[in-house]
């Protein structure tokens, strides 16, 4: 899972390591010096002084903007008479961007350095970047060039980053940039950085450019409703939209012998409960994943072995189990041989995995972890030599490429470096809210259709890399990812999983499941802690308990048949304040309906994202005699309930409604997932 770099709330969305150097004195200049840029305020000797300096902006949760840490000083100076003097407290979140009012605006083709001198109090690492938004008018994030560690020490040094517009961000997305400062690359510790004498310079970028996506031709997110006042359509079961994404509903485990001591121990040990073990029996996954699978205590071949065991116990095929070998926070590599082996292990025992993910977020030096791989281009080299193991032990195996969607250089680049050697890509499709500032319409309709745009993105550039070669998406992490109001993780930020959380899940599945933009999905994560609920589906400690999250897979994978069926009519669409133009306007109340081939049953899934208003629903049917229905509904209307409930306890309801006339009416309540079950005249009522 993507530990999320909090240290700069809105670098989290496309933070990339670029080539930058950090010296001791500037070295002779780049072969164009190019054109200094203006940066107000770069030295920190206006004679308003002021905290923090003018021309510089507090950022950061609200309470750590603290004007006293971070301030003009006049007693230390690298030049002049004066710099600036940031305090970072231990377990606080503060740091300094140049004024948004003030902020750098890239041009096409250009290269940026940036220049300036650091000191600290002591030895320790500090963190320069940048952070990039598209609009600020209102702040609507944008990609990042850059952020860096720098090793500061008590005396003064020079340090210079160069990032490149077309390679690391794209000028017409990330369209202002600010110059980012923190103390520290650890909140939990205390620090003291002084910087001054700040140079940013531009000149024509000698790199060549990857295809900006905004070029591209691609469909849109296709809603199959008209804007109106209530949810009114017609189901027309004489007509077939084609095949249901079924492995779009999966959850994803961890390590076969993870922290939480299940599914195994570290000595191999067989942890999850009867109880536990029922309970994904009965979650019916069509699709998971193991990571780290190469990095436990017992060899890759019996780590693979309790795998194939664990799918035959609960019901998972293990055609659509996906496994990745490498160290979960992509700190140690594999090399290419190891891969080989575990494959052939998988072919000696008859096994039927298939999809080998290479290395758990490769880019997670991004935020500070990780290690193995010091830049896009190394995890490049070692994807393509593990790429040709495989397939040398398997020629039928699928390979699949990590990328970052949101980052140029690890995702952009990678796709097109790598196009040829992958057989599908894995993106992670995390949506980042701010969800203790952002409408609860806007996290669960909104922030879903800028994922599933970004996801349409990326199949644009897959496409134009690879030709006709057929090469598809297939996510091994997705979910609700924001954090606290105090920067807490997102592992422990309860909206993540409880009504917040469904509904988004609900409605990005629904069109997972409709649209078929991915080959498969399985959402993070299957078992944790209760200390931690923000994703997780079942409890180490408390075995008898399932989570919200758990009724909805519940639900949803009882209520999906393998044949879309078409519908058209009408729905109240939401626009949200940070989407003015209404790029992203979408139905409040979206749905799938699905039946088997030749079946008298109808399987309807929909959803309210709105939190107050209760939508009127109106259900006519085409080549199809509704004779009853069975209906269940989910819902919670507190904004921070915990999402475990207790034990025994669903959060299902009946969902009431009234066939009349042969339509099916009724009232979707707010904020809640609905699951129909409709049978035709002569149809037995089961599910």
């Amino acid at each position: 899972m993507r530990d999320p770099l909090y240290l700069y709330s809105r670098l989290i969305l496309g933070t990339a390591l670029v080539l930058g150097l950090m010296i001791v004195g500037w070295p002779t200049a780049v072969a164009e010096e190019g054109q200094r840029v203006e940066v107000f305020n770069a030295d920190f000797e206006r004679p308003e002084g002021g905290n923090p300096p003018v021309g510089w902006a507090m950022w950061g949760p609200q309470q750590d903007k603290v004007p006293e840490h971070f301030v003009t000083d006049r007693s230390e100076a690298r030049s002049g008479k004066a710099s600036l003097r940031i305090f970072h407290p231990a377990k606080t979140r503060g740091y300094i961007v140049t004024d948004p009012q003030h902020a750098i605006r890239p041009a096409e083709g250009m290269a940026y350095e940036v220049r300036f001198w650091a000191k600290a109090d002591r030895p320790r690492k500090a963190r320069f970047g940048i952070t990039a938004y598209r609009s600020i008018r209102p702040f609507v994030d944008a990609p990042s060039p850059g952020a860096w560690p720098i090793e500061v020490t008590p005396e003064w040094q020079a340090y210079r980053f160069e990032f490149f517009e077309g390679l690391d961000f794209f000028a017409d997305e990330s369209q202002y940039l600010l110059l980012t400062f923190s103390a520290v690359t650890d909140t939990a510790e205390e620090g003291t950085l002084w910087v001054d004498d700040i140079e940013v310079w531009v000149r024509p970028s000698p790199q060549p450019r990857v295809i900006n996506p905004a070029t591209l031709k691609y469909p849109p997110v296709n809603h199959r409703l008209r804007p109106g006042k209530s949810l009114a359509i017609t189901i027309d079961s004489t007509t077939s939209w084609g095949p249901t994404t079924r492995q779009v509903t999966g959850i994803s485990f961890h390590r076969v012998a993870g922290w939480t001591g299940q599914p195994f121990d570290r000595e191999g040990r067989y942890r999850l409960t009867s109880s536990q073990e029922e309970a994904i029996r009965q979650l019916r996954l069509p699709m998971s994943r193991f990571y780290a699978v190469g990095d436990e205590p017992f060899p890759v071949e019996e780590a693979l072995d309790r795998i194939a065991w664990l799918c035959n116990r609960v019901g998972i095929p293990q055609e659509w189990m996906v496994i990745e070998l490498e160290e979960q926070s992509a700190a140690r590599r594999i090399a290419p041989e190891g891969w080989a082996s575990a494959v052939e292990h998988v072919k000696k025992k008859g096994y039927r995995f298939r999809f080998w993910e290479v290395a758990n977020e490769p880019y997670s030096s991004l935020w500070g972890k990780g290690g193995a791989f010091s830049s896009a281009e190394d995890y490049m080299e070692h994807f393509k030599a593990v790429a040709k193991a495989i397939r040398a032990v398997d020629p039928s195996a699928q390979v699949g490429v990590a990328i970052h969607p949101r980052n140029v250089r690890w995702g952009n680049l990678v796709l097109r470096q790598t196009a040829g050697d992958y057989d599908f890509v894995v993106g992670h499709y995390y949506s980042f809210p701010r969800i203790f500032q952002q409408p609860f319409e806007e996290v669960v309709i909104t922030e879903n259709m800028r994922t599933l745009d970004l996801i349409l993105k990326i199949q644009a550039l897959i496409r134009e890399y690879n030709g006709s070669r057929p090469v598809y998406q297939l996510d091994t992490e997705w979910g609700l990812h924001a954090g606290g109001p105090a920067g807490e993780r997102a592992d422990y930020v309860d909206r993540n999983a409880n009504i917040w959380g469904v509904l988004h899940r609900a409605v990005r599945m629904i069109y997972y499941a409709r649209e078929g933009m991915l080959r498969g999905a399985s959402g993070w994560q299957m078992l944790n802690r209760t200390a931690g609920q923000g994703f997780a589906i079942l409890f180490s400690d408390a075995p008898e308990s399932r989570s919200m999250l758990y009724w909805l897979y519940y639900y949803f994978n009882r209520h999906l048949g393998s044949e879309l069926v078409a519908f058209e009519g009408e729905a109240p669409f939401y626009k949200a304040p940070s989407d003015p133009e209404g790029a992203f306007a979408a139905p409040l109340t979206p749905l799938v309906v699905t039946r088997e081939p030749n079946g008298n049953r109808l399987w309807i899934i929909l959803a309210n994202g709105s939190w107050e208003t209760a939508v009127p629903m109106q259900l006519r049917f085409r080549g199809f005699r509704p004779a009853r229905y069975i209906g269940t509904l989910l819902t919670d209307h507190d904004l921070d309930g915990k999402p475990l409930l207790p034990p025994g306890k669903t959060f299902a309801r009946p969902f009431q409604a009234r066939l009349v006339e042969g339509e099916l009416r009724g009232e979707l309540p707010a904020h809640s997932v609905v699951f129909l079950t409709v049978e035709g005249v002569n149809s037995p009522v089961t599910r």
